[in-house]
């Protein structure tokens, strides 16, 4: 790792940056017993073994994917990719807002040099060029993010965990986690089980989105014991591979962009279709003018009143998912009302 600090030092310096090691080089960290030499090799999604720091101590995230599953952790990084405030629980957004943004569209190298990192979290996104340049600062390890695996967020965040040497905490939260599920399958069974349920948001104008039962809304709500809509099963094999046009993998993502025409054959089964919110319950505006539309109220889902918020259906860690069960709970509850 001695290679690997020399290279920031110099990059930090050229940049006119004053690091904590000094530009010198004659400050190691394990003279002040901040840190260690020690590492380890681990495999990042790209297939690239990554030599790591055992016990990173400035991780540098470029995407809230990542952010999210360190803060989990009690891992915050020195260093994050853009974020929504009202995307994060409530209780971060004042830490959060202190830790440097060093990625909006684009990585800023200066910015990240400048953050004295030991490891950069990158998601599977960056062209080689970029990664290369990155490497030049410090070890990258680069974790899912989109391609047919992006679904399986709990493998998205197994890896962040990895990377940081985190795994054991990480089943501490992935045990409670499940635990939950089963508490909530197991007390409103009578509710769940032949219901069947759909979910939908929207990103650009006059179109929805659809997310099919193998996506991560689906591996968080299945195992209450719902069914998922196979109308919108059909509709997301149907477009989702012309819209996505499968990739690297040749997987297909199980999500699709459809057209407003088609959203009555997409949702027409659902009993109860839960949309895409904030982590405070709240519509973005295009979400809100799907919600408007004559199609959408045409559903008969949306007749029977059976519409609810979930959080965001792209689940960055377990506080995302978290928050969709604590959601779900409280769908299920008003429609045992009914």
């Amino acid at each position: 790792m001695r290679i690997n600090r020399i290279t920031r030092a110099v990059i930090a310096c050229a940049a006119g940056l004053a690091l904590l090691a000094g530009c010198g080089g004659g400050g190691d960290a394990e003279a002040s017993g901040e840190s260690s030499n020690e590492t380890r090799t681990v495999t990042d999604s790209s297939g690239t073994e990554v030599e790591v720091p055992a016990d990173p101590q400035n991780i540098v995230t470029l995407h809230y994917a990542a952010t999210e599953t360190l803060m989990d952790l009690d891992v915050p990084p020195v260093g994050q990719g853009a974020f929504m405030e009202t995307g994060v629980p409530e209780e971060w957004v004042d830490q959060l807002g202190e830790i440097p943004v060093v990625a909006q569209e684009e990585p800023d190298l200066e910015k990240i040099a400048e953050a004295d990192p030991d490891l950069i979290l990158s998601p599977n996104t960056q062209e080689p060029e970029m990664i290369e340049q990155l490497q030049e600062i410090a070890p990258v390890y680069q974790f899912t993010l989109r391609g047919g695996d992006r679904a399986q967020w709990k493998q998205r965040v197994k890896e962040v965990a990895d990377a940081v040497n985190q795994t054991d905490e990480l089943e501490q939260l992935g045990s409670e986690f499940e635990a939950e599920q089963k508490r909530i399958a197991d007390e409103y069974a009578d509710v769940t089980k032949g219901t069947t349920i759909g979910a939908a948001s929207s990103f650009e104008d006059n179109s929805a989105y659809l997310w099919g039962s193998e996506n991560m809304l689906g591996t968080i709500l299945s195992p209450l014991g719902f069914d998922w809509s196979a109308d919108e099963d059909t509709m997301v094999e149907k477009y989702g591979e012309a819209e996505q046009g499968g990739n690297k993998s040749g997987k297909v993502e199980p999500e699709a962009q459809i057209s407003m025409e088609v959203l009555d054959k997409s949702l027409d089964d659902a009993d109860i279709i839960f949309v895409n919110s904030d982590l405070r319950g709240d519509y973005d505006e295009l979400t809100t003018t799907l919600i408007d539309s004559a199609v959408f109220k045409e559903l008969p889902a949306v007749k029977a009143g059976h519409v609810y918020p979930i959080g965001k259906a792209t689940i960055a860690g377990y506080s995302d998912a978290e928050y969709g069960l604590k959601m779900a709970e409280k769908a299920i509850k008003e429609y045992r009302k009914d």
